[in-house]
Order: C-alpha cells, then structure tokens, then sequence
C-alpha cells in the first residue's frame, strides 16, 4: 500500500471519527429527557431543577449495581462544580497540553472543565499549584462562583454589609453573598449564610439552577433593607458635631453595631426621620445618625437661611424633595396652611415642614400680608421631639400627644366650628372628656375642642390600656378562607388568634371590637366603616402569610402612608408588635414595611396589617397551628400594643 493510500484511509477515518463524536454528542443531548434517578423522587424538594439541569446536559448522574443515581446528599466537589457551571453557561471544555495543576491529570474528562473554570475566573484561588478537585466545596467558594459563571453584577453590592450575622463586610465573599441573596439565588439558613460549610449535590443544583434561569429564583429581598433606593430621599441633612458615629441599628447603648464616623460638616442622604434618629445611607447601606447632631439643608447642601415672608397654601399641595415636580413627594400639604419661605428657585419655593425642607410650587400659595390670628405659642419646635421625657409637660388623668403638624383647636365639637389655635406636632394637651370622635382638651388655659384621631391618649393614673378602644381585624372569613395548606386556613389562624388578643386587651381595661366574630366576610370597606363607627383608637389587621416557595418563612408587619405624619404612629406601632412576635416565637424577622393596603390606607388613625407566618412553611405552620404557639402570638400582639401605648 502506497503512502497516498494510506493517507487518503486516515483522512477518512478522521473524518468518519469526527462525524461519530457529533453524532453521538446529540444523541446524548435528545435523550437527556430520558434520564432518571434511582434517588431523587417527584417528591424531592429539587426535582424540579435537577431535571432541568438534566435537559440541558449539565448533569448525568451516575451507576451504582445497575442502577443510575444522582447522590443528592453527597458534597458537591470543586470538580463537579467546575463542570456543572461550564456547560451551565453554554462554555466547552479547554484542551491544554499540560496541566495548570499539579492534581489535575490532563487528557481527564474533568482537566478540560476545571482549565476553562479557571480561565475564565469561575475560582479565585491558586493553591499552592493545586486546584484540590476531590475537595467539598464551600458556600463562599460558590458565591464567587456563581457570580462569576453567569455573569451577576456585584456593583450594587460592593463595600456594603450583608443580610448575615455570620458574614461581616469586611469578608472575602462578601460581595459575591449579597449578590447571590439579592439576586433570589439563596437566602441562608435563618439569619446565617454558614459561608465554611459545604453545599449538596441537589443543593447546588438548586442554585445553579437559579442562576441560570429567572424561573427558579426566589422572591427577590426587599433591597431596601440593605441597599437603599436613591428615589426614596426625602432630605439632606449636615453634621454639627465630630466623631458622630454611624449605627447600623437604633442602639446607642452598643458598640457593636457602629459602622463609621463623620465629622461637621459631613452630609448624609436621610430617607426617614424616626423618633431621635435619622435613617441615613452609608458606604451604600441604610444607618442610623442620633438627630440633635445633625440640620437639615437645602437639596444643594446649603443652609436654609433667614424666613424671608411666609405663605399659605391655596389649595394641597404637595411638598418635594427638588425644586421639579418630578422629585420624590415628601409628604402632602393641606389647604390654608402657613408657611415659612427661605429662597425662592425658579417656580418654587424652599420651605419647611415639620423640620424637612421641601419645595413647593410658587403659585399654589398667597402671601401672608398680617397674622390672622395670634398664635398661643409664637415660638414653637419646627421639629418636636417625638418621643419625650417620661415626665410630659401637662397634667390630667389623660394626656393627648399631639400626631400631626398644624391640628386645628375648635370651639366646638365639629368641623365646621371656629378654629381658636393650632397645636404643633408633638405637643401634649389635656383631654378633659371624649364624645365620640372629638376630644375636650385645654392647652395653656385655653380649652378646645380636636379630632381625637390625631392625638394619641395616654393614660396617667389609670393602667395603659384602661378605657382604649381598640379595633382587632381577624383576616378574610366565610366565602374567602385566605390561604390555605391542608386542613388549616388563614381565616380559621387569625379568627382564633384575634380572639385570645381581645380576651387579653379586656382583661387589662380596653374597649375591643372585632371586624368579625365568627365565620362570616366583612368587606374591606365593611372593616373600616366599622372602624369608624366604633370610634376606633388604633386598628390592628392579623393576617398568615403564603409563598410559591415554601423556604420562605418569617413575620412582617405593614403600615401605610397616610395623611400628616400619623404614620410615625404605625411605624412605633408596627415596630413593637413585630418584634415582640419575632423574639417571642423565634421567627424570621422579616421587618416592618410600608404598603398601601387597603385597611390600612384608609384608617386616619394608627393602623397595622400582620403578616405571623407563612402557611406553606413547614416551621410557621406547625407554630400557627399549634394551641401552645397561637397563645404565643396572641400575647405578643397584646404585648406589643401595650408597649406602644406605654411610651408617652
């Protein structure tokens, strides 16, 4: 056989192998649907994603006597992690002729895999020459990986804390863990992310099944729990003080949760004014200044100024953050209100409400030529001090703190009646007796009539709840069950719940009406016309909480933005309700938010809606369906109003 022959066999031969391998390679793919697993039922919790991993050729499994299996409860190595994540983001595997690692043998099925991981950034680290393949991986390890293999943007999430008690900022992995969590890819175990611990087989085909595809992720975190909305602003203030430290929570007490230091003159971007503190953003995380240090400016950072006249508002208008009406709305301004002028830009003026500047348009106001009437208080707080000493400064039986800017002080039980004066925010009157809706008080000697909506009663020689009247709202009922897993339902959980609160809040002196006593449906508006015709102090709405996915779990509690600043009164409200739950029951804290629901939008007194738990979370669950554990509930409810009201 001559060479031309024999060369001309070998270039057919070549071609035919080639021709095989495609072949082969998609048949393997068609029949990807085909394969099962002797160890994961339709019933695993990672069926679903095992599959699709399966289809796309990212998973085969494995024999063992005969029988092919996926080992689901093995570790995933840092080889078959290089793998799965290769072909998961429609890579190859890279041939090389000679090793980058010492323990990886070149010409392997796995050296191609791991070599392209590595070329393309999927693994951060070089240990000594040696990649370790056989060695578990790690959660951290797998939060760069995933990261890096599907291409998550980490930018949002540099420099910044994490969600996890375990994982501080200053971690190596900390910015790849609050992308995986941001990104609906994993949410820890509790309030941990265990970054040392190894990930399963099924455990990692979960996740890289979420990367991979929208379909699977979990409910997106609220970002604004850790990474704060610029939309959402609402001032600018300036540091008068050195060495102010920035807190991660609420506690002057603690050193622990100081993240920071400015000086005078540092601004700071505010996004809540709550009680003495200031919610601030930091190094791109929400935190908290102490308020005395600190004044507003304007939206340039300049100081606000001399009053130049003042104005009153022709009609509501709105208060924004910019001198544009397309900034973020402050809060809403009611007719006739005075108001104190700074500068003016363009068609708006600069001016200040409640101790936030905003702007408000030029020709929504008239100038204020002389004082209509007189003022019993001519110099009073721009911003009062929500939360006063325990002493407040007026005497009764019955002290009523005042919830709202600007309250108009009546000479008789109406709203048609002469306004005498108005009363700041924050200030404190005696209430002399309550018929209905309207509250007899005297303020500095002179007595008046206020809507007793806007004031928030304190008892001073009584127990704190003696004579409250309190509106409880047990969730859906009759033709609407709420959510429902097996034989329990939401309407039968809040029912049985709102019942033991109502016994408890009884037992301590209030007035309770419940929205429904039995297994009837009240409509949404039924509950509030309800509200009202009950003359209704506050309003607390129990609800159970329900997830496509059944990992989530946890309590939060809602509030809605409402007229004035009554919502700092759900805040406190919804604050100590939701905590006594989260510390009392051990439950995922998944804080206190602001929705307009229709309950609570339509409430002009504090009103919160309570999410306890989620039904399809087995751990929540048993707890709402447990006598012991509804108990619980009730008392941290009762034990959470009582906590509001006994802050004066």
């Amino acid at each position: 056989m001559n060479i031309k022959k024999i060369s001309l066999i070998l270039c057919v031969l070549f071609i035919s192998a080639s021709m095989f391998t495609i072949h082969s390679a998609s048949v393997s793919a068609a029949n990807n649907s085909n394969i099962t697993f002797e160890d994961v039922t339709k019933n695993h919790p990672a069926y679903e994603e095992i599959n699709y991993l399966v289809n796309l050729g990212v998973i085969q499994g494995y024999f063992v006597n005969g029988k092919r299996v996926f080992g689901p409860n093995n570790s995933v190595t840092r080889g078959q992690a290089a793998k799965m994540v290769v072909v998961a983001s429609g890579n190859k595997p890279l041939v090389v002729n000679k090793s980058s690692f010492s323990d990886v043998t070149v010409g392997t099925e796995m050296s191609g895999y791991i070599e392209r991981a590595v070329q393309l950034g999927f693994f951060d680290k070089n240990i000594k020459g040696q990649f370790l393949p056989n060695k578990p991986l790690t959660r951290g390890e797998m939060s760069h990986v995933l990261t890096k293999a599907f291409n998550l943007d980490t930018s949002e999430y540099e420099g910044i804390d994490s969600p996890f008690t375990d994982v501080g900022i200053t971690h190596e992995y900390v910015k790849y863990i609050n992308t995986i969590y941001y990104n609906g890819i994993t949410n820890g175990t509790g309030n941990t992310y265990l970054p040392n611990s190894t990930v399963t087989r099924s455990q990692f085909s979960l996740f890289v099944a979420r990367a991979n595809s929208e379909k699977y992720r979990l409910e997106l975190p609220v970002k604004g729990v850790q990474v704060p909305d610029t939309s959402q602003v609402i001032g600018l203030v300036k540091v008068t003080t050195d060495g102010l430290n920035i807190r991660k929570t609420k506690d002057s007490t603690s050193s622990t949760n100081i993240v920071g230091k400015v000086n005078t003159g540092g601004k700071l971007s505010v996004y809540a004014v709550e009680s003495n503190w200031l919610k601030v953003t930091y190094k791109g995380a929400y935190a908290y200044i102490y308020k005395q240090y600190a004044e507003f400016v304007d939206a340039d950072g300049n100081a606000l100024g001399t009053v130049e006249k003042e104005v009153t508002t022709k009609n509501a208008v709105n208060l924004y953050v910019k001198p544009t009406s397309s900034a973020k709305v402050i809060s809403s301004i009611k007719a006739n209100e005075k108001l104190p002028v700074y500068k003016t830009i363009g068609g708006y003026y600069l001016t200040q409400v409640n101790g936030l500047p905003g702007y408000i348009v030029v020709n929504s106001t008239t100038d204020i030529v002389e004082e209509e009437k007189p003022n019993p208080n001519p110099n009073p707080d721009p911003d009062p001090d929500p939360d006063p000493d325990p002493t407040p400064p007026a005497s009764g039986d019955v002290l009523g703190r005042v919830t709202v800017a600007n309250l108009n002080v009546r000479s008789q039980s109406n709203s048609t009646s002469a306004v005498l004066f108005k009363l700041n925010k924050g200030e404190y009157v005696q209430v002399n007796n309550i018929n209905g809706y309207w509250a007899e008080i005297t303020y500095n000697g002179q007595t008046g009539y206020v809507h007793k909506s806007y004031l928030k009663l304190l008892n001073q020689t009584a127990k704190p709840l003696q004579n409250r009247i309190i509106i409880l709202d047990p969730g859906h009922g009759g033709k609407d069950p709420g959510t429902v897993k097996g034989s329990a339902s939401e309407k039968n959980i809040t029912l049985k719940v709102s019942t033991q609160v109502k016994q408890l809040l009884e037992n301590a002196g209030a007035k309770v009406y419940m929205t429904r006593t039995g297994d009837t449906y009240p409509s949404l508006q039924d509950r509030v016309d309800f509200t009202q015709a009950n003359y209704g102090e506050i309003f607390v709405s129990v609800h159970v909480n329900s997830a496509a996915n059944t990992s989530a779990s946890g309590t939060e509690t809602y509030y809605a933005i409402s007229t004035g600043d009554m919502y700092q009164e759900d805040v406190d409200l919804a604050t100590y309700v939701n905590n006594q739950i989260v510390n009392n029951l051990n439950m995922k804290n998944r804080g206190v938010k602001q929705e307009q629901y229709y309950v609570i939008r339509n409430m002009v007194i504090p009103s919160i809606l309570v999410e306890l738990g989620f039904l399809t979370n087995a751990e929540d669950n048993s707890k709402m369906t447990n006598d012991q554990y509804v108990k619980l509930f009730a008392e941290s409810i009762y034990n959470g109003i009582l906590q509001y009201y006994k802050k004066q």
